[in-house]
């Protein structure tokens, strides 16, 4: 029984190891689910398949036990549905191979295991630590239970017993993993969150040494430009090139105002709002620049939804976003403007049916001088990303290129 429990426990190390392994060394960001195949996460995770599967403990004469159910929960939960489907076929295709009597039934459990967990992913990401354990202890209990019992049928007492010790390692095991992916995960948030701060710190020093200097001879010059516009002596083609030089000049002190914005966030003048009535306001004020782009708005605003906000910096974010979402789409494309409630938080979804993002440029948006547009600084979605935190809220994005883009702004609602 020893060997067998030393046998164990050189289980755990194949699967603990190439965890570890792959965040120090192939990681380029948290696991997360995706719609698309993670192939350094799915490579792991099909290493430790094949090195648990290839030296089974025998816990009987003919009974073999591995730690397989390790990699192809990981799967499932942390690389998506595709991964975990990835390693369900990779897991078969070895039991077939190597000539196993029991691979149909094997193929029928793990299926209902798979969808289960596939099923659930999404609710488990968005679960504490402590409730991810219990969930998955109450599925590996299940899962566990059903062998015991088969054992105890059979009379095997030496067999149950080990068999409990090897299933006892096993769920440590499968904790430790998660506490380790999730541990990892949140580091490399945070030290994603601290890069963007140190970025933001930088732009609103920046910002602040050069705005007083660079604004007051624009100021001046755009005045001097509208006296030379009375000028009746002027031709059309002269007074359309200072139009023009005017309009740039207002461009650049927008420009520099989003700067001063981004220097000096606004926590003051934060009151109790009606959401519902800005993203309505928001939209009708929209509406001329959707028929000069020859786009539509399609929006669900559900009445009274009440938050705690800066009036005007809503207005800024939602106006920020829809703009984008209608530059991102070409002509006769529809954007929609979805509000609505769930549990305690507010909900403000922007859908185009524009040319998308790549996972690469999703994960870039908010920060200072990145935007997907030619001429774009940036600058306005990093603001509208601000004012959302500070509102202790959240914006996600969602993205498929060629298909569109979502950003769903999560709020607190305010108490009545």
């Amino acid at each position: 029984m020893l060997e067998n429990i030393g046998h164990v426990l050189y289980h755990v190390l194949i699967i603990l190891f190439p965890i570890l392994f792959y965040y120090q060394f192939l990681n380029k960001g948290a696991i997360c689910l995706t719609s698309r195949i993670n192939y350094r996460f799915l490579i792991t995770l099909l290493v430790m398949l094949l090195c648990t599967m290839s030296f089974p403990i025998e816990v009987s004469e003919g009974a073999f036990y591995d730690q397989k159910i390790i990699p192809f929960i990981l799967a499932f939960l942390y690389g998506g549905w595709l991964t975990g489907t990835a390693v369900l076929l990779s897991m078969l295709y070895y039991l077939y191979v190597v000539g196993d009597t029991h691979i149909w039934i094997m193929a029928v459990n793990y299926s209902i295991v798979g969808l289960f967990l596939a099923l659930s992913a999404k609710k488990y990401e968005s679960l504490a630590l402590k409730k991810k354990i219990g969930i998955i202890t109450s599925l590996f209990f299940l899962i566990t239970l059903t062998r015991i019992i088969r054992l105890i049928y059979m009379g095997n007492d030496e067999a149950l017993l080990l068999s409990i010790i090897v299933s006892i390692i096993t769920w440590i095991s499968l904790c430790t993993a998660i506490m380790i992916i999730e541990n990892l995960n949140m580091q490399m948030k945070l030290q994603y969150e601290l890069q963007r701060s140190e970025k933001l710190k930088v732009v609103s020093e920046l910002a602040a040494s050069v705005a007083h200097e660079v604004r007051n001879p624009m100021t001046s010059t755009r005045g001097f430009l509208q006296l030379m516009s009375t000028d009746e002596n002027l031709n059309s083609a002269q007074k359309k090139y200072i139009a023009i030089s005017i309009e740039e000049l207002d461009r650049a002190q927008s420009i520099i105002q989003d700067y001063l914005s981004l220097a000096k966030p606004n926590k003051q003048g934060i009151d109790r709002i009606n959401l519902s009535v800005e993203v309505e306001h928001v939209i009708q004020l929209m509406s001329t620049y959707t028929n000069i782009k020859n786009t539509a708005i399609e929006h669900e605003v559900i009445p009274d939804i009440y938050i705690r906000a800066n009036r005007d910096e809503m207005k800024q974010v939602l106006i920020n976003l829809i703009k984008n979402a209608i530059e991102a789409i070409e002509q006769g494309g529809t954007v929609k403007v979805l509000s609505y409630v769930r549990d305690t938080s507010a909900y403000i979804e922007i859908i185009d049916n524009g040319i998308g993002m790549s996972p690469e440029q999703v994960d870039r948006l908010g920060t200072p001088f990145y935007s997907t547009k030619d001429k774009g600084t940036g600058i306005g979605l990093t603001i509208s990303f601000q004012i959302i935190e500070l509102l202790q809220g959240k914006i996600e994005v969602r993205s498929e290129v060629g298909k569109g883009t979502t950003f769903a702004i999560k709020l607190p609602l305010e108490e009545t």
